[in-house]
């Protein structure tokens, strides 16, 4: 396994990123056993940075998986909180359920550009204060936009950003795979860390997955590539492509992801409103999804008030 420093943080870790959202609640919603172990798994194989969200509800995978494990691991976790007293309450639920006094990356989630930087600046704040006295090492943002990376740009202080960024540029918003990556260069050449989400598209690139991969682990300014896995197979056809070993060929095939929206929706329209992709829609009598933009992150499905949605 390969290893990375993130920028300029002093922060080493593997260029493969488990990406902890899809074992979780919004998406597979494996037994904390399995998850636990995939997790534990991961770590034995050489994996040491882990990305996941107050969103996601994966950090009891997290914690089990890292009982007695007496070497470092990097923790990327990040939260919608805008104000500094949100901000104290989701870091301290983060040290208390990861049971870890230092939170090693912490993030604004979702930015969308420096004026959205500036809104959530409160909490911001309050993350730098948290650095000074110990309990964070680094702070950072994760985002769709390329305004959210060129965003970052403009502040010293965000050291780490987690971007969208894959091969077709499915899911980027505000300008094309070319604008991202030339976003990233801007941020990478003033030394940030980054961190790249979603290479496989959510899952529409799976067919494409070794070229996909690929191609980001081939762009200098990407230090690490945050991963979604949820099985064995899935961890074992990462491990071989980021270690640049031959996939076997029963590791290749995966099943389609989709989108489930259960027939009592009330269409009350949050999904739409928070999906990031702008993939769904609300007509008179459903909402509908637009398969060429989503992604299956799953954020729909955590502000549905009757939990109507899941991607399956």
């Amino acid at each position: 396994m390969e290893y990375r420093e993130l920028g300029k943080t002093k922060i080493k870790v593997s260029r493969l990123c488990f990406g902890a959202l899809t074992i979780g609640p919004l998406q597979r919603n494996l037994s904390l056993n399995e998850g636990s172990r995939l997790i534990r798994k991961a770590l034995e194989a050489g994996v040491n940075f882990i990305d996941t969200a107050q969103l996601y509800g994966t950090y009891s995978y997290i914690r089990r998986a890292l009982d007695n494990w007496d070497r470092e691991v990097i923790i990327a976790t990040k939260t919608y909180a805008y104000t500094a007293e949100m901000m104290c309450e989701a870091l301290e639920e983060a040290r208390r359920e990861l049971d870890m006094d230092v939170i090693p990356i912490f993030m604004l989630h979702e930015q969308e550009s420096e004026h959205t930087i500036r809104g959530h600046w409160p909490a911001l704040e309050y993350l730098l204060n948290a650095k000074v006295k110990g309990k964070v090492k680094a702070v950072g943002i994760s985002t769709h936009h390329v305004q959210g990376v060129l965003g970052a740009c403009s502040y010293p202080e965000i050291e780490i950003i987690s971007p969208m960024i894959n091969v077709t540029g499915i899911g980027i918003q505000g300008g094309s795979r070319e604008d991202m990556l030339a976003a990233i260069k801007q941020a990478a050449d003033l030394g940030k860390g980054i961190y790249a989400m979603k290479p496989l598209g959510g899952g529409h690139l799976i067919a494409r997955q070794q070229e996909a991969l690929s191609f980001l682990l081939n762009l200098s300014d990407i230090d690490a590539i945050a991963v979604g896995m949820k099985s064995d197979i899935e961890l074992e056809r990462n491990l071989a492509h980021f270690e640049g070993k031959p996939i076997k060929v029963d590791l290749i095939e995966q099943p389609d992801r989709k989108l489930h929206i259960d027939d009592w929706c009330i269409l009350c329209g949050r999904c739409v409103n928070t999906c990031p992709s702008r993939a769904l829609k609300m007509t008179e009598k459903k909402i509908v999804v637009d398969p060429e933009k989503c992604v299956f992150c799953g954020y729909c499905g955590a502000v549905c008030p009757e939990f109507a949605i899941k991607v399956i």
